[in-house]
């Protein structure tokens, strides 16, 4: 083999290898699962992904016949994965949730209204001496119809009914039969010590109204960290292909060698062993292959796990070509500006910040519920009377010698007019002796306030210290990419010299081999140190919003707990046994 042919391969492996500049190609390249705490931060605006029909085979394998080929861009690869990822979704209908639990809690604030429509009939046993041995039957239609509300607002509630009724009866002693009764009452009930700032009702608004912001911002935070998975992943499979190119191109290399050996053993110019020598060198390379096309078919799979439809099923059969090229060389990143803006920007201290906020109405909670609970209470009730009245003479309990009949409308002008008011107007004060609940529960919110405070103070300093490393990292890798380049460099003139002393035959196979063996490792340097470094761009922008998943963590949020309180129907206030209502 002549040596315009060993360049003309050795510049195509290294063109193909230039292609990544965050590769990493090793017959065993990291993938995304081993750096999953690699996160990004923006979503980049889509474009079109281009599709085609095209030949391309398996890495590795042997063109079996034409498969469908999606051409991806990165912008492309991140919309799908907002779009079509499941546990994204998860976390995003987790808002919903939270926006439902807000209405949940709003509506204890909502009015009620009740209404009740009923006839009843009652017989009893004569009790009464002036009964005689007569029973009593009493028959009853009536409706009650009422609106009650507590107010968003001091904590007070009212309530607003409407009662009537048409009663007949069988005893002699009623002074009217049919009986009509009919009335209003207005009601209203106001905490002023205990319950008025803050109570039960609009404790649950407020937390509730910031677990909704908090799964917001949980939200964009399952956004950043999607998206950087999936930059990740879209590297690393640019990576692993690229280094089944270079595993491709060091096959043929040996594969040649061992041609070239054959001749000359064929002619007696080289002992049989270098022969074997250079077959056991295509073996070794051929398993290289083997193994890289493997890990880039896995590296393809981890790409659709994140950006495919579940219901396209035919998107694992289609072939991803990641037809994105990286930037240049980013400028070294200001590390005290980064660190300022995630302590400031950073979605997981925002959410920190909200628990501490929490902790403080518990505090405000438990400290008024401590407070006396002192009531006003008032109330106006209208009645009216009315039906077919007997007129009696003589003594008691008279004869009954006329009718007069008073109609609904009647009784009606009664409750309009105030012919019978009744009102009541007065204050209720309760308070536990001894230690109460609440006492507790302020003590317990008080620790947990603190808790959360210096939750925030340790959470700031791991993100200052995770921050930090992340920007030593991506220095490290810039400077590990250009002692690897170098360093491949030097193994393509190495390998060069190597293979022109061969020709003229001052080197041996196994030198030529070994100088093969070492340009290839060499790129495979390159490749890693490509993509470490940009892994590390990923994950540097990627904190600054949000921390990355650890092992084994699923996007998640918990909820709120919502319990239905319901407004309470004040009714005024009367001295107990007192003759009021009708």
């Amino acid at each position: 083999m002549n040596a315009r042919y060993f360049r003309r391969a050795r510049a195509c492996t290294i063109a193909l290898s230039a292609v990544l500049t965050a590769g990493s190609a090793s017959a065993q390249i990291k993938t995304s699962e081993q750096m999953d705490s690699q996160r990004a931060g923006h979503i980049l605006i889509p474009t079109t992904a281009i599709w085609t029909q095209t030949a391309r085979p398996n890495p590795g394998q042997p063109v079996s016949g034409t498969v469908e080929t999606l051409q991806l861009t990165l912008d492309d690869a991140v919309r799908r994965a907002v779009e079509n990822n499941p546990d994204l979704a998860i976390v995003r209908l987790g808002t919903q949730v939270e926006a439902a639990h807000v209405g949940e809690t709003q509506s204890a604030f909502v009015p009620v209204f009740s209404t009740t429509v009923g006839r009843s009939s009652n017989v009893t046993p004569p009790s009464n001496f002036l009964l005689g041995d007569r029973s009593v039957n009493v028959s009853d239609l009536f409706s009650s119809t009422g609106v009650r509300q507590r107010l968003p607002w001091g904590a007070g509630t009212w309530s607003l009914s409407w009662e009537s009724s048409r009663t007949t009866t069988s005893s002699p002693l009623r002074s009217f039969d049919p009986t009509l009764e009919s009335g209003f009452q207005l009601a209203f009930s106001q905490p002023l010590l205990k319950d008025r700032k803050i109570d039960a009702s609009r404790q649950q608004y407020i937390i509730a109204r910031r677990t909704q912001e908090s799964s917001e911002l949980r939200f964009r935070e399952s956004v950043v960290q999607t998206v950087a998975a999936v930059k990740q992943a879209y590297w690393t499979l640019k990576a692993s292909m690229a280094n089944v190119t270079v595993q491709q191109r060091s096959l043929e290399l040996a594969q040649e060698l061992v041609r070239q050996n054959k001749v000359r053993v064929d002619v007696g110019q080289a002992p049989p062993l270098d022969l074997v020598q250079a077959e056991a060198e295509v073996a070794q390379r051929r398993e290289n292959l083997i193994l890289a096309s493997t890990a880039a078919e896995d590296a393809e799979d981890r790409l659709r796990r994140l950006i495919m439809n579940p219901a396209d099923r035919s998107f694992w059969r289609m072939r991803v070509n990641p037809v994105e090229e990286p930037t240049g060389r980013s400028p070294l990143p200001d590390v005290d500006a980064a660190v300022a803006k995630a302590l400031d920007q950073r979605y997981d201290v925002a959410r920190a910040r909200t628990e501490v906020d929490n902790a403080s109405t518990n505090v405000e909670f438990f400290s008024n519920q401590k407070l006396p609970d002192v009531r006003l209470e008032t109330s106006y009730r209208g009645s009216g009377l009315g039906g077919t009245q007997f007129v009696r003479t003589g003594a008691f309990p008279g004869v009954v010698t006329g009718r007069l009949n008073t109609g609904f409308g009647d009784v009606l002008g009664q409750v309009l007019r105030s012919d019978y008011p009744t009102w009541s107007f007065g204050l209720t004060v309760s308070y536990p002796l001894g230690r109460s609940y609440e006492e507790v529960g302020l003590v317990r919110a008080g620790i947990e306030r603190q808790q959360a405070a210096h939750r925030i103070g340790s959470l700031q300093l791991q993100v200052a210290e995770t921050i930090r490393q992340a920007a030593r990292q991506v220095r490290s890798t810039a400077e590990r990419e250009d002692a690897a380049r170098a360093g491949a460099t030097l193994a393509e003139q190495r390998f060069d010299a190597e293979q022109r002393r061969y020709e003229v035959g001052l080197s041996t196979s196994f030198l030529v081999t070994q100088a093969q063996r070492d340009l290839v490792q060499a790129q495979v340097n390159l490749l890693q140190a490509r993509l470490d470094h940009q892994s590390s761009l990923v994950n540097f922008e990627a904190l600054q919003l949000a921390p990355p998943l650890t092992g084994g963590e699923t996007v998640g949020l918990r909820g709120a707990n919502i319990v239905f309180l319901p407004a309470a129907a004040p009714r005024g206030l009367f001295r107990q046994g007192a003759g009021v209502g009708f």
